[in-house]
């Protein structure tokens, strides 16, 4: 039998499987946990163990293991995929193996595939989902000799047109022996082993050429070998583009929902100057794939007059990869944490980096050296002890811009004069309008980081794509009644991305992002987009409040949410607009995660629906319960049927009313006054746009719903939603006094000393009556008071044989501000014979008996009452 392990021995052997749990983790709590244990046991056998070098193995490995959890920890992924990287990092090459991206495995509906079929025709193209690899056949000379030439010319804008001189194959324009600014060019060629350096000339797509020069310098570096833009005819592992024989190309660009298929030919436009109405390589004009890849992108966008973009949506586009918009002015950026989570994923090779410049006035521009509303590609980032650089590269060919930010932000001698990205490399000068920046400096004077991720760092990823009619949807910010909400969820948690891009329409240019929303912009604008995220375990919601994160309001095509996932979770996601425009449009929702994830639409907890629309008009503005007209505001009678869950929603059509709805119970009837006691539920504050109240298991009845305004006489439109479990019934209550004759007295005083005035009432017929007192103000010599709680009693005759008919308030005094009433008595003709009948308010005096009360009496009745004068009475 052979002998059991030592104590010592146990524990190492349960630390090394620790070790081995960490490698096969899935997500990065498990990586941690495995890591944590090791080190737990590592330590106990270090306090075990006898022998110096026994004690020295033992610590290292603990010091190792804990900078293992540490890196977990920070790490913005945790997943197989990441293994493979750090384990490849420490070899002598960069290339890693290839990763597959990944692919949606949802099902999916009819509806959904129209949705993306629909959205194949753009700017009078079609460009339909990515079906398979083309035939290497397409690519070759027809039979008769013939070149492939596409159905139609791209546009161009007036300042192109001006210095147009057609449409030329790229031998025409680039061939050998063609003189221009940058030297005569050779034979075209696809690839180029020496430094690339795009500009953009007479075009405003200085996003897209930023996009190419940040693809450009991923693979210049060294960081992959497999081409970003897939593009055909091509080398089939790598990617990297091949000259076609038939002047065809076909692009596989990711746009409205899906890769897509786009074709064009190599007519470029031409220019009667030295300018260039496409990119071009300053050191090799020859160098065709880049021209070839803006034109199919401007394919897509509309035409060569495309105003730009922001880069960060233009490689999302080219290239698949994720983006990711930044604001560096946000308070919440930390450039330190910036930082790192940038540092080590560019150096992986594993994110697009390109920055963009807010509104600059021109002296601003001069003293910076930057361009307006203007996009730069970030090439390299360095760090040398504490200083920390990115290398910035303006795509303009010309321009007084290539000094940087001013030659203070510039590194030492050595750092300026040359672009180091790998100390095996060699040095080589930097190009004109290329510079190193301080990251402080950067975050200073760019407004908007644009980041695109390699969809490779995830596993797992699904999508679903959908219509949001807008036409007649809700505007109010923070209203979801009608927003399109899903169900997200993941059996074993993890790192959730969830982008939402909104698909393109033809004719429709995306301006750059240049700030966090403003609800000021004007319709024109192209509207703004966020994601919410709410712990409702995948059900719908009503309204913004209580999300468990969202992210920012922005003016580009796609935004994107980032979280953790706890295992076993479902969250309620929304997508959210401002001053997008009022039609039907289409989105894709994508999920990228590090564990299996399910994207579904989310479901309904209420299953009955009714909607009301109303409006405050200037009878029925009453303002809020401390207001004398409360009870004019617009009421609801709500029957339930039968005890259910209930949810309400208050929406105005103007977003700067702040609304509130009071559910009262008062057997469905209009009420006059509220009483806390009566209240079964309200929406809690007045809130601007929208009130939302819910309430579980509502005892079955009739309520009333009572609906207002912050402030009296404040107009607008409104609509009350009533969702429920059960069936119920929801119908408007006429207006207090509709179809009545209203008659007012005269102003009644109560002076100082004088604590019961009365009015006779007569009518010459039958007549239900309904009769309210209201203050109309109280002073105590020149000074306004708060006023004397009254009593109202309805009197037949006065003096010891009088009878009380009725009284207000069950008989107790009050001095609510909506007044006090006597509803539905029956005033009938010939009281006067029995000593008439007297309405009499009584009140308790103020101090002293120096207060100075005034009232008004309103009575309410379909036939004509006549209210005599005020006097006074003992009764």
């Amino acid at each position: 039998m052979p002998p059991l392990p030592s104590k010592l021995g146990e524990l190492e052997i349960q630390a090394r499987k620790a070790e081995k749990d960490v490698s096969k983790a899935a997500t990065q709590r498990a990586a941690l946990d495995a890591a944590i244990s090791a080190v737990e046991n590592y330590l106990k056998a270090l306090t075990l163990a006898s022998s110096p070098s026994e004690k020295q193995r033992l610590d290292a490995k603990c010091k190792e293991l804990l900078r293992k959890a540490e890196d977990i920890k920070k790490s913005e992924f945790w997943n197989q995929h990441l293994q493979t990287r750090t384990n490849t990092s420490n070899s002598s090459s960069r290339v890693r193996p290839r990763l597959r991206e990944p692919v949606s495995t949802r099902n999916l509906s009819n509806r959904e595939q129209i949705i993306l079929l629909e959205d194949s025709k753009l700017n009078g193209y079609v460009f339909p989902p990515w079906s398979a690899v083309p035939d290497a056949g397409e690519f070759e000379l027809e039979e008769d000799g013939d070149q492939f030439t596409d159905s139609c010319d791209l546009p161009l804008s007036e300042l192109q047109c001006e210095i147009f001189n057609g449409w030329k194959r790229p031998a025409d324009i680039l061939g050998a022996g063609v003189a221009n600014d940058y030297g005569k060019s050779h034979t075209l060629v696809m690839k180029n082993e020496q430094p690339i350096d795009l500009v953009q000339d007479v075009t405003t797509d200085c996003s897209v050429v930023a996009s190419l020069c940040a693809i450009i310098s991923q693979v210049q570096r060294g960081y992959s070998k497999v081409f970003a833009i897939k593009s055909y005819p091509s080398e089939e592992q790598t990617f990297n583009p091949k000259i076609s024989q038939s002047g065809k190309y076909i692009f596989q660009m990711h746009f409205n929902g899906c890769y897509r298929k786009v074709v064009i030919d190599d007519h470029l436009p031409s220019s009667k100057t030295s300018r260039f109405l496409h990119v071009i390589d300053r050191q090799n004009p020859a160098l065709l794939w880049p021209a070839l890849a803006e034109k199919a992108y401007l394919k897509v966008r509309g035409g060569y007059d495309f105003p730009g973009s922001n880069s960060g949506t233009d490689l999302w586009i080219l290239t698949g990869w994720i983006p990711e918009q930044i604001f560096l002015h946000d308070e919440d950026v930390i450039s330190d944490q910036l930082w790192k989570r940038l540092f080590n994923a560019f150096n992986y090779g594993d994110v697009l980096i390109t920055v963009g410049t807010g509104s600059l006035a021109e002296q601003e521009e001069e003293e910076l050296g930057l361009v307006n509303l203007h996009d730069y590609a970030i090439l390299d980032m360095k760090e040398d002890n504490s200083r920390r650089q990115f290398l910035v590269k303006n795509p303009w060919a010309a321009g007084s811009v290539w000094e940087g930010i001013g030659q203070s932000h510039l590194p030492d001698t050595e750092g300026a004069s040359e672009y180091k990205h790998d100390q095996h490399q060699i040095h080589r000068p930097l190009s004109p309008g290329t510079f190193w920046t301080d990251c402080d400096k950067l975050l200073q004077n760019f407004e908007n980081l644009y980041l695109n991720w390699n969809p490779t760092l995830f596993p797992y990823r699904q999508d679903i794509h959908f219509t949001w009619d807008l036409s007649s949807a809700s505007s109010v910010p923070g209203c979801f009644a009608e927003n399109p909400q899903f169900a997200v969820g993941s059996k074993a948690g993890g790192s959730v991305w969830l982008l939402l891009s909104r698909h393109f329409n033809s004719g429709d240019y995306t301006r750059p992002g240049k700030q966090l929303i403003d609800v000021s912009s004007e319709r024109d604008e192209p509207g703004f987009i966020s994601i919410y995220v709410f712990k409702k375990g995948g059900q719908r919601v009503c309204v913004s409040d209580g999300a468990l994160g969202r992210g920012a309001y922005v003016d580009s095509p796609n935004t994107l949410m980032r979280f953790e996932m706890p295992p076993n979770t479902v969250y309620t996601v929304v997508a959210a607009e401002q001053s997008l425009r009022r039609s039907s449009q289409n989105f894709s929702l994508s999920g990228f995660s590090t564990a299996p994830l399910s994207i579904s639409h989310a479901t309904e907890r209420y299953g009955y629906v009714k909607k009301l629309p109303a409006a405050w008009t200037t009878t029925t503005a009453g303002g809020n319960a401390d207001s004398p007209k409360y009870p004019a505001n617009p009421q609801f009678r709500i029957d339930i049927l039968e005890a259910c869950d209930i949810a309400i929603i208050l929406e105005t059509a103007n977003p700067e009313l702040a609304t509130h709805v009071k559910i009262v119970c008062s057997d469905g009837k209009r009420v006059s006054s509220v009483r806390s006691r009566d209240v079964a539920f309200d929406s809690g504050d007045y809130r601007r746009g929208c009130s939302f109240a819910e309430h579980s298991d509502l005892a079955r009845g009739s309520y009333t719903a009572v609906c207002s305004t912050f402030a009296p006489d404040q107009l607008g439109k409104f609509s009350l939603w009533i969702k429920t479990t059960k069936s119920c019934n929801l119908k408007p209550l006429p207006a207090e006094g509709a179809g009545q004759l209203s008659t007012l007295s005269d102003i009644g005083r109560f002076p100082p000393g004088t604590d019961r005035i009365l009015a006779p009432i007569t009518t010459s017929r039958l007549a239900r009556i309904t009769a309210i007192v209201r203050h109309k103000g109280s002073w105590a010599g020149a000074r306004s008071v708060a006023p004397s709680p009254i009593l109202m009693t309805l009197e037949l005759g006065q003096g010891p044989y009088k009878d009380i008919l009725a009284s207000s308030g069950d008989g107790s005094f009050s001095n609510a501000v909506s007044g006090i009433r006597i509803e539905e008595f029956d005033l009938q003709p010939g009281f006067e014979r029995q000593g008439g009948l007297w309405l009499v308010v009584e009140r308790v005096g103020g101090p002293g008996g120096q207060v100075h009360d005034t009232i008004e009496l309103e009575i309410l009745s379909e036939e004509r009452v006549t209210i005599g004068p005020w006097g006074v009475g003992n009764g």
